[in-house]
């Protein structure tokens, strides 16, 4: 997306996204997962920027490679830290048991950001039906990753 994105076009993306995967099933069903990567995304697109800018101010300092790389890997520095397993280049890259991958990466956001307060841990996305079939499928979690993969949802590029 070129412009910056408004919240219809944000709100008709999550309802687009929500009937994609709910098939005859109630889309409430789904909005816990739409709205968890909706997160994770906004996290990492925040993170990126300050990581970015960070990495601005180490070169400008002369710091060696080595030493911007260790720097920016401090959690002190930013609003809220994305540890590398949940970092969005390496989740879209997950195909495999994407449920428990996504699953342990929200847990240790949770660990590392105290004002989390542990919620992102209640997500399961391994929940099941009553004839134990998942809510949500892996190739569903794929898919999800993916439609978000072309929003851009850091402060600059949202227009509400």
């Amino acid at each position: 997306m070129s412009e910056k994105l408004s919240l219809a076009q944000l709100e008709s993306f999550l309802d687009e996204t929500c009937d994609s995967l709910r098939g005859n099933r109630e889309a409430a069903e789904f909005k816990e997962y739409v709205i968890s990567i909706l997160y994770l995304k906004r996290l990492n697109d925040r993170f990126k920027l300050e990581r970015e800018a960070r990495r601005n101010k180490l070169t400008t300092k002369g710091l060696s490679q080595s030493q911007i790389e260790e720097e920016l890997e401090k959690r002190e520095f930013y609003r809220f830290f994305v540890p590398k397993m949940a970092r969005w280049d390496r989740v879209k890259q997950e195909e495999e048991d994407l449920g428990s991958y996504l699953m342990k990466a929200f847990a240790e956001i949770d660990d590392i950001n105290r004002g989390c307060l542990g919620v992102l841990r209640t997500i399961d996305f391994n929940k099941t039906t009553e004839n134990g079939n998942k809510y949500i499928s892996n190739a569903d979690l794929v898919g999800l990753i993916q439609d978000f993969e072309s929003l851009k949802l850091s402060d600059d590029n949202l227009d509400f």
